[in-house]
């Protein structure tokens, strides 16, 4: 079952602001006070909300299709890294967001959605083991904490794991993990407190566009809602909101076979010694979630699952999973599978985030990006400057008119949280 939000969240959900705007003779103005409406409310639209809120209040209206955080950011992974982010100004923004995520969590004066406990990864085949030494290498040189262990070290930080002895192991110390909805929905909470509006459980069917400008969206049930600016963190739900104004997002379709868009995590519980870091395995990645809890998800299953796998088949790789589990963590061998997700992820061509506004859409920003669990709170706090009239250097990198025909595909940016 889905936790459903705080009680404290729900009080602050507006299904409806037809006082938002003036209707007259079938035409309509914005009102000034909705100037901004932020669409979608993963942990991306959460953290803008957020931002944006602190500096406009109420001139902020979020609105999500379900309820914050019940989307990819649920499901995802959530692992809160830099490890392989390249080239260097990437790098720097993630790195920028990690710190921003621990400044975070003391401003909420708990750490419950953030976990900074370290990631132990470690490699077997001499490929493998080479990579692994070598990210080592320049991640120190970068000044990132990265480190070749011992076993013996290892089995120190993780006695709960079971590491095989031909392993290169390596230790990143500043890693670790964010529950994402969670901390959407704090985020949203706390957006809501300084006056920023929810609007939840109603798809945005469109945009509303006038001339060159986009002024509003228009919902499922007819009702439409003014803005200045309309924000698109609709995830990889984007190119369908966006086709009909002619943007060609350079996303890889999510239901192109093998593209890395879908993956499965699996909860199990029962946990009777877990471990607490993050692990990267050969045979799957692991992280805690909750006191005897595991959120298990594998590279190699994620290519064999898609948006029509059906329920049967995605428990059967659920199980294989947690066989793997058992293998890695011996206090898995009598754990229960609890969920089964198939997560949906947003692939930009490049594996580099889709930010900024459109040249020939005035009123429209994008915000659209596959490492959105670690990037959120700094892409937020960009983003709102630009939406406040000062341009940001780091989201020159990554403006959004960038076309497919532009683009080296990378593949390297897969699960990369």
């Amino acid at each position: 079952m889905v936790p459903t939000e705080p009680a404290a969240l729900r009080c602050c959900v507006v299904r409806r602001l037809s006082e938002e705007m003036v209707w007259m003779s079938g035409s309509w103005k914005p009102s000034p006070t909705a100037r901004t409406v932020i669409v979608g409310a993963g942990i991306v639209g959460a953290a803008l909300a957020d931002q944006l809120a602190a500096r406009r209040g109420d001139d902020v209206v979020l609105i999500d299709r379900s309820c914050p955080g019940l989307g990819t950011s649920r499901t995802s992974f959530g692992w809160l890294n830099a490890n392989k982010k390249q080239p260097r100004v990437y790098f720097d923004f993630s790195v920028e967001a990690m710190r921003d995520w621990g400044r975070l969590a003391r401003e909420f004066g708990e750490h419950s959605w953030y976990q900074p406990v370290g990631n132990l990864a470690w490699a077997r085949s001499s490929r493998a083991r080479e990579e692994l030494a070598e990210r080592v290498d320049r991640l120190q040189a970068w000044g990132y904490g990265a480190e070749i262990v011992t076993a013996s070290r290892a089995r120190g930080l993780e006695p709960n794991v079971t590491i095989p002895s031909d392993a290169e192991i390596a230790f990143f110390p500043d890693e670790g993990y964010v529950c994402g909805r969670q901390a959407a929905q704090a985020l949203v909470q706390r957006a809501t407190s300084f006056g920023a509006r929810l609007i939840t459980d109603v798809e945005v069917s469109g945009l509303v566009v006038s001339r060159d400008r986009v002024t509003g969206v228009r919902l499922a049930d007819g009702e439409r809602i003014a803005a200045e600016t309309v924000v698109c963190c609709a995830g990889w739900r984007s190119p369908e909101l966006l086709a009909p104004l002619g943007i060609d997002l350079a996303l890889v379709t999510a239901s192109t076979p093998g593209s890395g868009t879908r993956g499965l995590t699996v909860t199990v519980d029962g946990i009777t010694l877990r471990p607490d870091c993050v692990i990267h395995a050969p045979e799957l990645d692991l992280r805690p979630t909750g006191e005897r809890r595991l959120l298990l998800e594998a590279g190699d299953i994620d290519t064999q699952v898609d948006m029509t796998s059906g329920n049967e088949y995605l428990d059967e790789r659920a199980r294989e999973l947690l066989t793997r589990a058992g293998m890695v963590v011996p206090g898995a061998a009598s754990a229960t599978i609890v969920e089964a997700s198939l997560c949906v992820r947003p692939l930009p061509l490049d594996g580099y985030p889709l930010v900024g506004p459109v040249s020939d859409q005035h009123g429209l920003y994008i915000a659209v990006t596959h490492s959105g669990i670690t990037l959120a709170p700094t892409l937020a706090r960009h983003v709102t400057l630009e939406l406040l009239g000062t341009e940001s250097p780091i989201l020159r990198h990554y403006r959004p008119d960038r076309t497919s025909r532009e683009i080296p595909q990378q593949r390297s940016a897969k699960r990369s949280c």
